[in-house]
């Protein structure tokens, strides 16, 4: 049942001033602007303050990452490497006869072997 007196759907005006009087403001609206900006600087301080050290970790894991990279990639071309030297040493007779001459110092008559060695 709805009254004549109280419609249902009011329209009220709350910032309107009432006769004469000021409208409210003064101190407070400017002193609630200030609040609001410290307070959003304050969640921008938590946030790295929560942040900061996770980036740091990040950047040394990255690091690490790299460095474990170029570790993987010599032991890569060293197996590559044996896997060459295995193969030839199964099918080019010319390659084992070089290797086995210069593992077990062997000569043929009439050869002289010189050996360089060299610092690495």
């Amino acid at each position: 049942m709805n009254d004549p007196l109280f419609p249902d759907q009011a329209d009220f005006n709350f910032d309107m001033p009432v006769d004469g009087a000021k409208p409210r403001g003064g101190v407070w609206r400017p002193l609630s602007r200030v609040m609001e900006c410290v307070i959003y600087a304050l969640l921008a301080l938590a946030a790295a303050k929560l942040f900061g050290p996770e980036l740091g970790r990040r950047d040394s894991l990255t690091a690490e990452l790299h460095r474990l990279e170029t570790v993987r990639d010599a032991k890569q071309a060293q197996v590559d490497r044996l896997l060459r030297n295995h193969r030839l040493l199964k099918t080019d007779k010319t390659f084992l006869e070089a290797v086995a001459r210069d593992r077990l110092d062997l000569q043929r008559p009439g050869e002289y072997i010189v050996r360089i060695h060299r610092e690495e």
